[in-house]
């Protein structure tokens, strides 16, 4: 990790070792995305790498934009869904000259921390990113954008994928193939994506003239690893079970699936299901089950262009929404 790229020094294994009291070959697997070490020990010696980084830019007189994201949120190897959007932003911000720092939102922040040298702030996802801290970070005046979140007001620009189309083309893709129980894998309730997704389910239920079953919407358990596991089997244990069901996104359907193995289940024999975001890695669905894609690279990529332009003076509000599409599991 030392030596010179795009003509900066990086901080070297070295260094990080010695500010974080672990060896240089953890420091090394961390930093290369190798070797099994709890989320504390990763995000202190990213942190420390970013910190480093920072403050070497800050002597290059380079421009930076923050990068906010909660800290619950899981990135690199252990959710792709949001380390590609975080790469996307980080690779486009590169291209137009700015420096990012990423920051992990956590419980009463001192938000005045995050404003110094700042020329932009970008919040990517909900969570701990509600409207009350969007509106707080507002009165700074710095220009910011939201990724995958929005507020309710609307007087705050942000980029996401269309995720009650994809709720809805979820929905409607199994209608299409005849089912009328359907079933829904529901997702926390504070990620606003999740739940326009699960209103994207309801249109196209009512639009076709079939029930919404309280019995169908499977109560949201929010396990930190196998989530969609717990209401999979909910759904599959009631005495009328659905014949197909929409798993709000793919790490929920990829803990459905182990469901239906564990209860001896068979795709599309006993059950037909759908994904949502078309992730890869290790919970990759779509090469068994049709997913909604959710263009996550294009957000984060569109949300650094409009940053940008608000920078330089041109600043806009309202929202920036990119469709996703269906991609069948031959994809």
């Amino acid at each position: 990790m030392s030596g010179r790229q795009d003509g900066r020094r990086k901080p070297s294994v070295k260094e990080i070792a010695e500010l974080t009291g672990f060896s240089p070959a953890t420091v090394s697997l961390v930093l290369n995305n190798k070797g099994a070490f709890s989320e504390e020990t990763k995000q202190a010696i990213r942190q420390t790498f970013a910190e480093l980084s920072h403050d070497r830019a800050i002597a290059e007189g380079k421009r930076f934009i923050r990068l906010l994201i909660e800290e619950n949120t899981a990135l690199f190897e252990a959710d792709p869904y949001n380390s590609e959007i975080v790469r996307a932003i980080e690779g486009e911000c590169r291209r137009l000259g700015f420096e990012v720092v990423l920051t992990f939102v956590r419980e009463n922040n001192d938000t005045s921390e995050w404003l110094d040298t700042m020329a932009g702030l970008i919040l990517v996802g909900g969570g701990l990113i509600t409207d009350e801290l969007i509106e707080k970070l507002k009165q700074s005046g710095i220009p910011l954008v939201l990724v995958d979140n929005y507020t309710h007001r609307g007087d705050t620009l942000s980029v996401h994928s269309d995720h009650y189309g994809a709720g809805y083309l979820a929905t409607a893709y199994l209608i299409e193939r005849g089912h009328r129980r359907i079933g829904f894998l529901s997702g926390p309730a504070k990620y606003k994506p999740l739940v326009d997704r699960y209103a994207g389910y309801c249109a196209a239920m009512m639009e076709h003239g079939l029930p919404l079953a309280p019995e169908w919407i499977a109560p949201n358990k929010d396990r930190k690893y196998v989530k969609g596991y717990l209401e999979m089997k909910y759904l599959m244990e009631l005495s009328e079970r659905p014949s197909a069901v929409f798993a709000v996104s793919d790490r929920s359907a990829f803990g459905a699936l182990q469901a239906m193995r564990d209860l001896g289940l068979e795709l599309e024999t006993d059950v037909e299901m759908i994904g949502c975001d078309n992730i890869a890695g290790d919970q990759e669905v779509s090469r068994l089950i049709p997913t909604v894609h959710i263009p996550r690279a294009e957000v984060g990529q569109m949300a650094v262009r409009f940053l940008v332009e608000a920078i330089k003076g041109n600043a806009l509000i309202g929202q920036v929404v990119i469709p996703g599409k269906l991609v069948g599991p031959t994809e």
